[in-house]
């Protein structure tokens, strides 16, 4: 685990930002002894604020939510691989920042909250501030998983440089949706639809391609600004050839631009596969059209150095066997292409999974995306694939994640006078106190995962020292 700079490159456009360096880096007080003011978790941002840099003891930095001292051992100057598996109830949305300071996001929820997520995060209530994605994509086409994008690909202060999705969209005629079926199979993939398609894209879809559209307007607009101030310079381009609007699947091998020229982070593309009938590219169908789409969702392998992240949108049992089938069960020594130390559970949890597939995964640690937040509709994730999905782990002590447990919810006072008024007494409000971010980090070495909870003082509102993370490995 690297720790002080040591022969690290220091960058010379930010000489003082540093990283947590260690599972769980204390932050004090004073320079010496103090009271631990906040707990920081693996790959957390820190600015220096000496002049010199002490080389031994404690060094003064802010950090995010305040300012503290930590050990000259607790931090480096390399950047980690971050994932954030976000809150957003029922669906999925992953954002991943890469070590050399660049974002991916994969689906939107349902909600907004994976755009306050965003916001939030990179603070872009501030007039000067913005930021680009390399690429988002939505893995396939339901609403917890693409109706959240829209209000990112439309953000004044968000450049979207390339939208990717599995090329099937959904349609308002029933017999066409997601497109024309010959036999097993499903016709009619598409990589830009217009929005006066035929047959009629459904209602979500066509606002979904317009955001799109307007992303494709904002980007040179939002690209020049960031270019403009000195953080972002030589740092920020457009794609060659321009802002992209496609289909991904397996036969593009990766996800541009993090092929295997690139020495630090690759994203492999494994599902879906389009096969040619007739001249005519077409996907399996796995039954009616939510199952296929499903089946078909976009999967990726995330490959920092010696760690691998396998990310499954919403794959069902079918879809799972014939990945399977492409890349080799080989027996009792399955291929090593689904292998993965993390594994993003498909479909929220759901019950219809393979087991030889996870036996081939063999995942040490697995992160649910689920929350039903109305009457558990759905019922994610299920008792069966929780008891299931790290089962055939290598570790001894594997672990699951999920983003509906990781939340805590907190109860809102109310006078008898209120609860009278709501409901006739009958109902209570809550509010959400923790929202339930599942946070990854990687060095390429080693790799943790986490989740905050506890509570924070109000009467301060930046310390945590009350929050406390459950990470993984232990410590």
């Amino acid at each position: 685990m690297p720790t002080n700079p040591g022969n690290t490159v220091i960058d010379p456009k930010f000489p003082k930002y540093v990283y947590a360096s260690k599972p769980l880096v204390p932050v004090y007080s004073k320079v010496k002894k103090g009271e631990q003011r906040a707990t920081l978790f693996i790959g957390e941002w820190m600015k220096i604020l000496d002049d010199p840099v002490p080389k031994r003891g404690r060094v003064h930095v802010r950090y995010r939510g305040g300012k503290g001292y930590v050990s000259c051992n607790d931090y480096t100057y390399s950047r980690m691989l971050e994932v954030f598996f976000i809150d957003v109830d029922q669906g999925d949305s992953i954002l991943i920042q890469t070590p050399d300071d660049r974002r991916i996001l994969i689906d939107g929820g349902e909600s907004d909250d994976a755009h306050t997520f965003i916001r939030d995060k990179y603070n872009l209530y501030e007039k000067e501030n913005y930021i680009d994605f390399e690429a988002m994509i939505a893995t396939h086409s339901d609403a917890d998983h693409t109706s959240g994008l829209i209000k990112i690909l439309k953000d004044p202060k968000i450049a979207v440089k390339r939208f990717y999705h599995n090329g099937l969209f959904r349609r308002t005629v029933e017999a066409s949706d997601p497109g024309p079926v010959i036999g097993n199979r499903i016709f009619s993939l598409v990589d830009r639809p217009g929005i006066n398609a035929a047959p009629p894209l459904s209602y979500l879809m066509r606002r979904l391609v317009k955001a799109v559209e307007q992303a494709r307007t904002n980007m040179p607009k939002v690209i020049g600004k960031m270019k403009a101030q000195e953080r972002w310079k030589g740092r920020i381009d457009a794609p060659p050839g321009g802002f992209v609007f496609a289909r991904l699947d397996a036969s593009d091998r990766y996800l541009p631009p993090y092929d295997d020229k690139n020495s630090y982070l690759t994203v492999e593309v494994l599902w879906p596969a389009a096969r040619k009938v007739n001249g005519r590219l077409s996907y399996s169908k796995y039954g009616d059209a939510g199952k296929t789409v499903n089946g078909n969702s976009i999967v990726l392998c995330l490959k920092h150095k010696k760690k691998r992240i396998l990310l499954t949108g919403d794959l069902n049992e079918k879809a799972m066997d014939d990945i399977l089938k492409r890349y080799g069960s080989g027996g009792k020594n399955p291929s090593k292409r689904l292998r993965a130390d993390v594994y993003k559970a498909a479909h929220h949890g759901s019950q219809h999974f393979s087991v030889p597939f996870l036996k081939a995964v063999k995942p040490n640690a697995a992160v649910v995306s689920s929350g039903d937040n109305r009457y558990d509709k759905h019922g994610h994730p299920r008792a069966i694939l929780m008891g299931t999905i790290t089962r055939y782990s290598r570790k001894s002590k594997p672990a699951v994640f999920s983003t509906e447990l990781a939340a805590c919810f907190r109860r809102i006072p109310m006078s008898k006078k209120k609860r009278r008024a709501f409901m006739e007494g009958r109902s209570q409000i809550y509010e959400k106190a923790i929202m339930g971010i599942v946070h990854l980090r990687s060095d390429g070495k080693n790799l943790y995962l986490g989740t905050v909870h506890g509570r924070k003082p109000p009467e301060k509102r930046f310390k945590n020292i009350r929050w406390k993370w459950d990470i993984w490995p232990e410590i």
